[in-house]
């Protein structure tokens, strides 16, 4: 009986290692993962630190990073039926607009679900009724960034019409606010940052995150039926990022080798502007740590695109966007961490 316990004890302890520790070499899947912008942006580091720290590699899979010329190229591709991509980085809000359409999406992770950006403006603009007469740099009337800018607009009493606008695509917005052809962009952290340093008295007039805590920003999303196929592949790769997310935390050094590798050049020749993103980022607890999809936010967005008329009919529960099965396995493998994300 003592062997027969022994015996039973070496295969139970077999069992976990295979759950918990590295996949075998030669055994990793191939995973194809969209990203919406080349070179990447830095709150969409945590998948390339996850490829430099071999992260993906202990967790079985070898994963090809394609890239696309923003958000909706993503979303196009991943919802194309000839598309060769496994899962992709697109906007969330869009994702959730398509899911209600058919498009067989389905959210599974979200390594930064806070709406990450700020709303930056030219010296001497340091509160939004300054903002008054003034124009500002959008994709377009009703896009996200004309979206952003009224949120802060109406709460300060002035009215949409009292702004002037000029179509500014996303490129061009730093240069636009430092050659002082707009007076107000939506940007990233680290473009703030530079744009500070390079033209002294930006400000920051409101972060996005504060402004619209519930908004979903980003989000990883695949076919329904390929999660299906392979659940588990997703499960692996969601458990990757939440354990290269909790690892950046703790490892700035680490983070700032993977943004020297991969930032554009400006951001390199002017690092300092990156090491204080990374600081900011984790004040801020920019990076999701869990799975990343709280119901909370779900909801709110699908009533936020509802009152927008981008949803028609009724919004469905969250559990209607999202691939359960995969969050929630990903989850018991590395277990859920504070702060929660519910």
């Amino acid at each position: 009986m003592k062997i027969l316990h022994v015996f039973v004890t070496f295969l139970v302890f077999l069992g976990m290692a295979a759950v918990q520790g590295p996949y075998p070499a030669g055994a990793a899947d191939k995973f194809v993962v969209g990203m919406p912008v080349r070179p990447p942006i830095v709150v969409h580091l945590p998948v390339f630190y996850a490829l430099d720290k071999g992260i993906f590699k202990k967790n079985g899979l070898d994963v090809e990073v394609k890239f696309f010329r923003g958000g909706n190229a993503t979303h196009r591709a991943i919802t194309s039926a000839g598309s060769n991509l496994d899962a992709t980085v697109a906007p969330a809000a869009l994702a959730m607009i398509g899911i209600t359409k058919g498009s067989g999406i389905k959210l599974f992770h979200s390594m930064v679900y806070k709406l990450e950006a700020q709303i930056a403006a030219a010296p001497g603009i340091d509160k939004v009724q300054k903002l008054r007469g003034r124009t500002m740099g959008i994709e377009g009337r009703g896009g996200f960034s004309h979206l952003a800018i009224r949120s802060i607009l109406g709460p300060a009493g002035v009215a949409d019409k009292e702004v002037k606008y000029m179509k500014t695509p996303p490129p061009a917005r730093v240069p636009f606010l430092l050659k002082k052809k707009v007076d107000a962009v939506v940007i990233h952290v680290e473009q703030v940052l530079l744009a500070q340093k390079k033209r002294p008295g930006v400000t920051a007039l409101a972060n996005l995150w504060e402004v619209r805590p519930h908004q979903f920003f980003g989000a990883f999303m695949a076919r329904d039926s390929q999660i299906e196929k392979k659940k588990d592949t997703y499960v692996r790769f969601a458990v990757s990022m939440m354990q290269a997310t909790r690892r950046i935390y703790k490892d700035k050094a680490g983070f700032l080798q993977t943004a020297k590798k991969w930032l554009r050049p400006v951001y390199k020749k002017n690092f300092e502007v990156v090491e204080k993103t990374y600081d900011f980022f984790v004040k801020e607890r920019i990076w999701a740590v869990n799975s990343g999809m709280p119901k909370k936010t779900i909801e709110w967005t699908g009533q936020f695109l509802k009152k927008l008329g981008k949803i028609k009919k009724a919004v469905p529960p969250p559990a209607s966007f999202v691939a359960t099965g995969v969050a929630k396995a990903a989850l018991a493998k590395v277990g859920e961490i504070s702060p929660y994300e519910r």
